[in-house]
This record gives structure tokens, sequence and C-alpha cells, in this order.
């Protein structure tokens, strides 16, 4: 039976561990805060029962200054800190959520929608003052929920700077993830994290786990992996071939930019079936033709083949409903409303118990004022009485003036839902 550690003139009981690394001394636990009966997290670091100094003490003092000065939805707030015997302990908000080190499928859509919250989060760190560079984002410091909720962890090695960040005497990082720049201590730079972002993808979409990622390196240090992902679209395989180049004036040079170069990027690569039919088409129609036949079907067996203008699909109506949660002034389905610095998570639910019981591949998409694709969620479900809703989300922060978002919702390819929501900054 394990023995825990007693916290409890701290005002923490522990409740269980949640990770360890003995030999850096440091265990993380979840525990409770006596008081409030609330989850937290709290980091042991047990400087004096390993061969360190309390001189180590200061990158995790860091790894303090930095949290206190974040407040992002989606990063773990600090909440306290305090020392023991051996060491000290920080106490951090408990995201309740695994890590992407656990190994399960992760289909293409899915891996797109967790580089779009990562790197939402990357670009709040990086526009900060000074930036913060992450320095250890790998798939261990990932964590994501039951409703793609994605969160980053740990930042012990993380740093404050602008522009280039300074070297160090020590190089810190997880190898494989580490841009060559942070391998061979080098001055660092936004596009820094962007390469260990990359690399953790493309362990998710090739099913390499983490500690295996050298396996895709060849002799020049670049990573290999178009090979293990051949369904994937050619925009997709390039956009993650920037992330991870080797130069880092190579890659895209921060967060925002590698963010906006994503989103309107199809994961898949189209299905070579229609160009097929029309190779087929225009050899039965050259035989036709030069036997004297053919005039007549050719044109009669184009036009069924050639596209023809037509309007959009009527959505068939289906009922969907808004829900919120976060920091949000007001919402009423149809208009949220914000106030200085907070922000919102709007679920769009769609009831499908309409529809038969069976498969279906079903798509949500959300569009701004302009119409164009802003964010995009792909998945296949078995609809059942169990499960007569699907939902997706997105995160909104204020704007500088208001701005009308469209959800629109499509199963098998056809528009079966959408709805308008207005969103409004007070601030």
């Amino acid at each position: 039976m394990n023995e825990f550690p007693d916290f409890s003139n701290y005002g923490y009981q522990v409740t269980r561990e949640l990770g360890h690394n003995r030999a850096g001394g440091r265990v993380t636990y979840l525990a409770r805060e006596i008081n409030g009966d609330i989850p937290v997290v709290v980091k042991q670091f047990q400087f004096a029962r390993i061969e360190a100094s309390w001189t180590d003490y200061h990158t995790y003092d860091r790894e303090i200054e930095v949290l206190r000065e974040l407040e992002h939805p989606h990063i773990p707030r600090y909440l306290d800190s305090f020392q023991t015997p051996d060491g000290f302990c920080m106490v951090q908000e408990y995201k309740n959520a695994p890590s992407l080190a656990e190994l399960k499928p992760w289909t293409p859509q899915e891996v797109k929608q967790i580089a779009l919250s990562v790197l939402d989060i990357l670009k709040y760190l990086q526009n900060r003052i000074p930036p913060v560079i992450h320095r250890d984002l790998k798939p261990e410091n990932i964590l994501v929920g039951d409703r793609m909720d994605v969160s980053l962890v740990d930042f012990g090695f993380a740093r404050l700077g602008g522009g280039e960040v300074a070297v160090s005497s020590v190089v810190k990082g997880t190898l494989g993830f580490m841009p060559p720049e942070q391998m061979f201590n080098r001055q660092l730079t936004q596009a820094s994290d962007l390469y260990s972002l990359g690399a953790t993808l493309i362990c998710l979409l090739t099913g390499i786990p983490s500690t295996e990622v050298g396996l895709l390196m060849d002799d020049g240090g670049r990573i290999q992996f178009e090979n293990r992902v051949p369904h994937l679209s050619p925009g997709f395989i390039n956009w993650l071939k920037k992330m991870v180049e080797p130069n880092y004036n190579d890659r895209y040079p921060n967060a925002e930019t590698a963010l906006q170069s994503l989103i309107p990027i199809e994961v898949l690569r189209p299905p070579q079936l229609a160009k097929q039919i029309w190779a087929i088409a225009l050899y039965l129609t050259g035989i036709l033709m030069f036997a004297g036949l053919g005039f007549a079907y050719y044109k009669t067996y184009s036009n069924s083949l050639k596209p023809t203008p037509s309007p959009p699909p009527e959505p068939l109506s289906l009922p969907v409903t808004l829900k919120a949660d976060g920091n949000y002034l007001a919402f009423d389905q149809n208009q949220l409303s914000f106030a200085g610095g907070s922000w919102a998570r709007v679920y769009f639910s769609v009831d499908l118990s309409s529809l038969p019981e069976k498969q279906y591949t079903t798509s949500c998409q959300l569009l701004n004022r302009q119409g164009q694709l802003v964010a995009m969620g792909q998945s296949t479900l078995r609809l059942s009485p169990s499960q007569p809703q699907v939902s997706c989300f997105y995160k909104f922060y204020p704007n500088a003036s208001s701005e009308t978002w469209t959800f629109k919702f499509f199963v098998d390819g056809k528009l079966v839902a959408q709805k308008a929501l207005k969103v409004v900054d007070y601030e």
C-alpha cells in the first residue's frame, strides 16, 4: 500500500499519485483542498533525496514566476506553493483529462482540432510581453478531455523573453521534440515551440509512441513520415513538414501564422474515383464517336457527368440548441455578450433523433460574417437512442466590434442544421 505524504498542515490531502520522476526527485499528486474540497495538483520536488542542490530550486521558481502571470482557460492556474523539510511543493488547478501520451487512435480531423487548440494557446503565450517559450511541448504535456478540451501543462522549462531567448548553460527539453536550435543550446525563437508541436502531431498521425519518435529521424535529423500517412492531403503534409523544418527560418515564424495557414487546409486526400470516371468516360466516348455513334451519346453522357450549377442545399432544419460556459457577460441563444478580459466556449448541439439508426459521417463548420471557414471538425458516429444528439464547440474571445458567426452541421455531406450567433464586445 502506497504511503502518501501528509500535506494537511498546508491545507491539502493527497488522494493518489499522478506521475513521478524518481531520478529527478519529482512526484505529482492529485489532492483535495481541505477547506474547499476542490481537486488540485501538487507537484513535490524533493531536493534533499537526490543528487541535486537547492540551486535547482530556481528552475521551479521560474515555473512559478511564469504561471503567476498566465490567465488562460487551457493552462492550469498557479494556486499555491510551500516549502517542505526536503524540498518544496507547488499547487496548480487540476485538469481532469488524459495526456496525448496515452496511445489511442486519433482521426486526422481530431489531430487538426488538437493542433488548432494548441496553436491558440501558443498564440496567447507569444503575444504576452515578454513572450513565453514553453520549451518542453510534447504529448505528455498536452491534455485532451472528452469534448476535445485541450490544455497545455508543465511550464518547468518555460522561458520569458522578447524576440530571441538567450541560451542557458544546460540543455533542457525532451529528445525527439526539441528543435535543433534547442538541442545545440542556441538561441530560441517563437518558431521553436512549433517544431515540438509538429513532432507531437506526427506522432499522433503515425501512431508512433512519444518515446520512439527517433525512429522517424533520418541520418540528417529530419523527421520522415510521409510514407506512413498516404491518406493525408498534400496540403496537410506540407504544413506538417514546414512545422518541423530543422532550420527555424524555414518554419512558420510564430503560432499565429501557423494557425491561419492550417485553418483552411483539408486534412484528407481527395478521392481519386471522380478522376477515374472522367478518364473512362473520355475513352469510351472516343470509341463511340469513331464508330459513328458517338455524338448523341457523348452529348448525353458528358452532360450527365458535367457538374451543373445548383443552389446550395437547404438545411433539413433539425433542432439546434446553443449553450455556453466560460466567463462571458450574457448569452441568449442568439447573442453572446462579452465584458473585458472574458471568454466563452459555445456548444452547438443538433438533435439527430429523427434520423435512422446507423453510422454517419458528420462535419461541423464555423464561418465568419464573410462566409470564410474559420474552424471545422469531422467525425464518424453510430446513431443510437442513447446518443440522439451530437455537439461541437468553439471558443470565443471579445472582438473589437460585433461579429456574426454561423454554425453549420453536415450529415453524410448534406447540410442538416445551421444557426447564426452574434458576438458583441461591450468593452
